[in-house]
């Protein structure tokens, strides 16, 4: 699903909890959207029923219903870059609720520069807004998207490699599980529990993505574009690419010239 940004930036505020006190939660209500970035400290926010650590680092993203950090280290005291914004429409939540930032320096940066840009009474609002939305976004996706590399074992990681470079050539399912080292049937499990797909239709995706690119990329026949990506006839591209985008290539590209 796609998502727009939020349509305001309402507060850009470095936050210091008092040492000996605990915060006063609030749960945030419809439209508006809350991004707790970690500076200092240590804090914990509630989960359900329980609560989750936060260290310096740690990213928070609430939207409606979520409750702001509770819970304070009273010797330690945590402190944040609190990022307020509004949506006009119901706000759905855009990343994980939780993620982290491993590189402090940026964090300190990036609120030492937000705070600035913010009271500044001469610079728009509505392109910091833009900045941080989007840088914060950025780093709680690339968090999760790490997370989930990590997981993967190697010999799946050597295939998707092969898959994302030589799409082009004819690979087969069978080459692919010598690459791992596996049976073709331990590869396809493999694949179903980790990307909840098959290898063959991880390899006929990406082909078609590719296929996407060249199409409004360059000036490439549709027969040459087949033949790059690894479609060994253009009638079969063709095929594959309307069953996938319900247009055929040509409209496609078509679309995107003279639309």
């Amino acid at each position: 699903m796609e998502y727009s940004r939020p349509d305001t930036l309402d507060v850009v505020v470095h936050y210091h909890q008092a040492p000996g006190a605990q915060p006063k939660p609030f749960v945030l209500a419809a439209g508006v959207e809350l991004v707790e970035l970690v500076t200092g400290g240590r804090g914990w926010v509630r989960s359900g029923a329980d609560w989750v650590e936060v260290l310096p680092g740690s990213l928070l993203w609430h939207v409606e219903g979520d409750e702001t950090i509770g819970r304070s280290d009273l010797n330690s005291p945590y402190s944040c870059l609190a990022v307020r914004m509004r949506s006009k429409l119901r706000n759905e939540r855009r990343v994980p609720r939780v993620s982290f930032w491993h590189n402090l320096g940026a964090v300190a940066a990036l609120t030492e520069e937000s705070i600035r840009l913010f009271v500044d009474e001469s610079f728009d609002n509505a392109v910091l807004l833009d900045h941080l939305y989007s840088k914060l976004r950025l780093e709680a996706v690339l968090h999760h998207h790490r997370r989930e590399r990590a997981g993967v074992p190697e010999p799946l990681r050597i295939v998707r490699s092969i898959i994302e470079t030589r799409y082009g050539e004819g690979l087969t399912v069978s080459e692919l599980a010598r690459e791992a080292g596996w049976s073709v049937a331990h590869l396809h499990d493999q694949f179903r529990t980790v990307y909840g797909s098959s290898p063959r239709q991880v390899l006929l995706d990406r082909r078609l993505n590719a296929a996407r690119e060249y199409l409004v990329g360059t000036g490439d026949s549709i027969k040459q574009i087949a033949a790059a990506t690894g479609f060994t006839h253009s009638s079969a591209f063709c095929a594959a690419f309307r069953k996938r985008f319900e247009v055929t290539p040509k409209a496609y590209r078509d679309n995107y010239y003279y639309s």
